[in-house]
């Protein structure tokens, strides 16, 4: 706690003093107004669901912002909305951000980000048939392997593994697609693995366990490479067996995942969007009771992406009512 209360003493707060000024009334962010976009993912996926979630409780929270879905391949797509102004805000992996902000990657030159929050984390998923020879992620030397669209964050977090596995990527068949897609392809032969970053469970990837005998590769080992070569962003995280049948649970790569947002976004809607992303998190989890809530104590950090003005206020606001 006295961790958390330094750093929002600490970031921005001149210019949270000077906002406060100009407005005395706890409610002054209801009154915001026009358009919010909101950059999600493949139907069928966390992005996506949790997308509309929250864009359902925007409209009773926000009920002068006129907030919309809008359907992407994945994490670089999203940023490239933001940054082309086809998006307000967006959820996008931790390591995607880094690269953006860093101009690196996918990205020619460094995309201005600001974020709203850390939200859950995002496990690479590497599904093969339960009859498949693949063993490891080193048999996809040679094989047709799905690993999302070209936009998306989960063909570079599954390439980078695939590196810290000595394999050449050059070698491996990536074929793009969207996840509907992707699990049709795995069922019927036209893959022999798919690969994807989200939250987890995720809905498509539960319903191909039930029609289709499937297991997960072990993925754990290669963070320690990952680590090394790219930065801490990636830590070992569980894959359960229960949600996909699998004969076994596994250890994967996990990854940060932020809702992040244009710098020019309104500082009242702003401060809305958080303040839906924790305050209804009741809500949203009748509509998604599989997504993990965000809690407000590891939300706000959100490095190398700087928090909003607007979501730094609310955090801010947010402690002091803790403080009362």
């Amino acid at each position: 706690m006295l961790g958390r209360r330094q750093f929002l003493r600490g970031a921005g707060a001149a210019a949270a003093a000077a906002a406060l000024a100009g407005c005395s009334r706890d409610t002054w962010w209801q009154d915001a107004s026009g358009r919010l976009r909101i950059a999600t993912g493949n139907v069928g996926a966390v992005f996506d669901e949790y997308g509309a979630a929250l864009r359902t409780e925007a409209t009773q929270v926000l009920p002068g912002v006129r907030s919309e879905v809008v359907v992407t391949g994945g994490s670089v797509g999203n940023v490239l909305d933001l940054s082309s102004g086809t998006a307000d805000v967006a959820f996008c992996l931790g390591d995607t951000a880094l690269d953006a902000v860093r101009g690196e990657g996918a990205f020619d030159s460094p995309v201005p980000l600001t974020a709203l929050a850390r939200l859950y984390d995002s496990f690479l998923q590497i599904l093969v048939p339960v009859d498949s020879p693949v063993t490891g992620i080193q048999d996809l030397t040679g094989v047709r392997l799905s690993a999302g669209q070209t936009d998306s964050g989960t063909r570079s977090v599954t390439e980078r593994c695939l590196a810290a596995a000595g394999v050449d990527t050059a070698n491996v068949y990536f074929v793009a697609q969207p996840l509907g897609e992707a699990t049709a392809a795995l069922s019927t032969g036209r893959v022999d693995a798919l690969a994807f970053v989200s939250g987890f469970p995720v809905r498509a990837l539960v319903e191909l366990g039930a029609r289709t005998p499937v297991r997960a590769l072990d993925l754990g080992g290669l963070v320690e490479g990952l680590v090394s070569t790219w930065g801490p962003q990636y830590v070992t995280g569980p894959l359960p067996a229960g949600p996909y049948r699998l004969p076994a649970a596994v250890q994967t790569v996990s990854v940060k995942t932020y809702l992040i947002a244009t710098p020019t976004l309104r500082e009242d809607t702003a401060y809305g969007f958080t303040s839906v992303v924790f305050d209804r998190q009741d809500a949203i989890a009748r509509t998604v009771p599989d997504v993990r809530q965000p809690t407000v104590a590891a939300g706000m950090f959100t490095q190398p992406v700087p928090l909003h003005p607007g979501a730094l206020r609310w955090f801010r606001d947010r402690d002091a009512r803790e403080v009362r």
